[in-house]
């Protein structure tokens, strides 16, 4: 895929304290303004923590439903691999 290097690339950065809070409230922005964001996905981490292996990939949140990431026992903490991915209303 053409974007595959984005990909890798959000799974290595370390996330920032504020990571949830700001991503999922932009996810809020673009669904307020009528977008094609129809929700969110939470892309896991295949090695990750066993709360987040547990968490169902096909899952569809509203950005105000969505678990908090990092997970609370997640042990890599900001290094945690999983990500926030929109959800698309042409999907």
């Amino acid at each position: 895929m053409p974007f595959d290097w984005l990909k890798g690339f959000h799974q290595e950065m370390e996330k920032a304290p504020d990571y949830a809070e700001k991503t999922l409230a932009a996810y809020r922005l673009g669904m307020k303004a009528k977008g094609s964001i129809r929700g969110v996905r939470v892309e896991v981490d295949p090695d990750g923590c066993p709360a987040s292996r547990a968490l169902d990939p096909a899952a569809e949140y509203l950005p105000d439903d969505a678990p908090h990431l990092p997970l609370p026992d997640c042990p890599k903490g900001g290094r945690c691999r999983c990500v926030y991915r929109p959800v698309m209303s042409y999907e």
